[in-house]
């Protein structure tokens, strides 16, 4: 049997991992969900049953029995000939019903009159069952049904296990089209939790009858409970990591880059063999950039004038700002300044390394804004060691 609370983890693991689910796998995991509900007050009722000897509500008498056999002095009934005087109750499980209410299983072994033995726990053909008899005979062998039974209960019961089993596997598919560290998540949690639900039953076998159910029932509904919200913190965080991502347009070869350049007019700026992104990255992003002094006066006197290039690792030096970034004196006179650029709003950027240029090699990492600057200067200008 799959336990609600095990149904429950199972659904709840796949959408902490995948985060969210669409279309028929939502409403399969919507399904599931309730199924594992169900499943779980279904052994929360059973537990307390068990554990205060609750008792069951009658819904009929039997009447007849055998002629010439009794059990401690009371006619022994008979599977397929002895029937019940009515069969009321919760109409939900138990509807009218306009046939006689015969005693619909018996033991397979234990013949009375030519007809399996009734005995504790015999179902009738309502979907009732025999609750009281002889208590101290006791009639063995395995069950033999030999009437239809209007078991409303058990149906309800067992398609709530195959809605679970069929939400179970509807949430490893949608954990598996996350990706394959969403699945091993699902299965790792799911495992876990499937082991931790056995331990709760061991527990509960130890404390008494019904307190298997108790426990894992009130686990159950525990984790359906908990589920939304550990998907909802997920998805937050999931959410919080995809903002802090970049989100790549465009990758082409920095010939076809360098060549577009040189159609400008402007000089190409890429290490040829190598390729070029061309990406939106969040705000908070910083890069390096190189100033000159006369740069440096004016941003200290809040003039600040962005320039086109900048590099996402730190700048050692001078040389290292000329001979790698390849910054030619033509463009600036001096580099003897870096300050710290952020981006404030989606910024478009191409990415890529440094092409060699006159007699500097580049070779490391460099981004050119593209479109509108949307940047702020973090701090105030460093001074460049010359090597």
């Amino acid at each position: 049997m799959l336990a609600g609370a095990v149904a429950g983890a199972l659904i709840g693991a796949a959408i902490i991992a995948a985060t969210a689910a669409t279309g028929g796998l939502a409403a399969v995991i919507l399904a599931g969900s309730v199924a594992a509900g169900g499943l779980s007050m279904f052994q929360l009722v059973k537990g307390l049953s068990t554990i205060f000897d609750l008792p069951e509500p009658a819904t009929g008498a039997l009447i007849r029995g055998s002629p010439n056999v009794l059990v401690n002095l009371r006619n022994a009934m008979r599977a397929g000939e002895d029937v019940s005087s009515s069969c009321s109750g919760f109409p939900v499980a138990h509807p009218p019903w306009p046939f006689p209410i015969t005693i619909a299983e018996g033991s397979a072994t234990v013949y009375i009159n030519g007809k399996p033995a009734a005995r504790l726990s015999s179902k009738m053909t309502c979907g009732a069952h025999i609750k009281s008899g002889s208590h101290n005979t006791f009639i063995g062998g395995p069950t033999l049904q030999v009437e239809f039974v209007l078991d409303i209960e058990g149906w309800l019961h067992t398609g709530l296990e195959a809605l679970g089993l069929v939400a179970a596997a509807g949430a490893l598919v949608l954990a598996a089209m996350a990706g394959l560290a969403a699945l091993l998540t699902t299965v790792a949690v799911g495992a876990a939790i499937y082991g931790g639900m056995e331990l709760l039953g061991q527990l509960g076998d130890r404390l008494g009858p019904g307190y298997r159910d108790l426990l894992q029932g009130m686990a159950g509904l525990a984790l359906l409970g908990a589920g939304p919200k550990m998907a909802k913190v997920s998805a937050e965080r999931n959410a919080a990591r995809l903002a802090n991502q970049s989100q790549v347009l465009e990758v082409r070869t920095a010939a076809q880059v360098n060549e577009a350049m040189i159609a400008e007019g402007n000089l190409p700026a890429w290490l040829e063999g190598t390729q070029v992104k061309t990406e939106i990255v969040p705000p908070g992003r910083q890069y390096q950039m190189v100033v000159a002094k006369g740069q440096a006066e004016a941003i200290m006197q809040g003039k600040p004038a962005f320039g086109g290039f900048a590099a996402p690792e730190p700048i050692p030096s001078q040389a290292y700002a000329r001979d790698k970034l390849v910054i030619l004196d033509r463009f600036k006179t001096d580099v003897s300044h870096v300050i710290t650029v952020e981006t404030t709003a989606p910024q478009k950027i191409h990415s890529g390394l440094t092409g060699p240029l006159e007699n500097y090699k580049g070779g490391v990492q460099q981004v050119e804004f593209v479109g509108d600057r949307n940047l702020k200067i973090v701090g105030t200008p460093s001074l460049l060691p010359v090597e």
